[in-house]
């Protein structure tokens, strides 16, 4: 999936292991609970996923997502692919800008829309893939070795993004689960500016990361799948306190082209 960066400051490198799917415009978090990652430097990252407050919310497998309820936990956003073999049968995309009208086919399908951003599969060669790696190559890397490499993370709040990877769900109010359709934090039955967005959940009450399965793709997402480092609506301002105590806030909607398929939003 993809990820366009309108405006940063710093761009930060953390390591993943190198069986963990990671999709650019994924949430992340530190993958702390697996024992891939004990006593290493820097913490290896993972999709993360809302999880509840009573719940066990480490990573007990190393390609689970991580379970997270507060927004303190959450690093930030992906800038990298690191598919590998696409488990989840996932197709890498990526946002272009066109300023004259973005006219282009879609398989068969002649696609019309206004000027400016818009998403296409994207074309890559294996030596870019996510490939086994053997040793850490970062000098302040910890024992034990593991298999591992990098990706970026924009970490800073006020960075501006265009991004695929959300979904028109809205956290419920158990916060282990999310709801059908978008029920923006101004009221809104769409994304609109203002509304605040959070991470997706794992389509159940009972929260077993060891048995989340790696993330759908946003036109593939339900409020019953597992949509880890997916985006979606954190809901209405009648559940601020659920907002404020279970659900964490990771950024603001922008504008929303529902023509093109992509959300602007502005990390938090």
């Amino acid at each position: 999936m993809a990820l366009r960066t309108l405006q940063a400051v710093v761009a930060t490198n953390y390591s993943k292991l190198s069986t963990d799917p990671i999709l650019a415009g994924d949430i992340v978090a530190f993958n702390s609970g697996s024992t891939y990652a004990a006593g290493t430097n820097p913490g290896l990252v993972a999709r993360c996923v809302r999880g509840v407050a009573t719940a066990n919310s480490t990573n007990t497998a190393a390609t689970a997502p991580v379970g997270v309820w507060l927004r303190g936990q959450i690093l930030g956003v992906s800038g990298d692919d690191a598919l590998g073999t696409n488990p989840a049968g996932e197709t890498p995309t990526m946002i272009n800008n066109d300023p004259a009208g973005s006219n282009f086919v879609n398989g068969s399908s002649f696609q019309s829309y206004a000027a400016g951003f818009y998403v296409g599969a994207k074309r890559a060669i294996s030596d870019f893939k996510d490939e086994s790696v053997d040793v850490v190559t970062n000098l302040t890397a910890g024992v034990p070795v593991y298999s591992s490499r990098g990706v970026t993370v924009y970490s800073t709040p006020s960075t501006q993004f265009v991004t695929d990877r959300f979904a028109l769900l809205t956290a419920g109010a158990t916060t282990a689960v999310d709801t059908a359709s978008w029920t923006g934090t101004t009221g809104g039955s769409s994304p609109q500016p203002g509304d605040l967005l959070t991470v997706g959940a794992n389509g159940s009450s009972s929260v077993n990361y060891s048995a989340c399965p790696s993330a759908p793709t946003s036109t593939s997402a339900t409020a019953t799948t597992n949509n880890a480092g997916l985006l979606i609506s954190a809901g209405t301002f009648a559940n601020i306190s659920t907002i404020a105590n279970y659900i964490p806030v990771v950024g603001r909607v922008d504008f929303y082209d529902s023509g093109a398929g992509l959300l602007y939003w502005t990390l938090l």
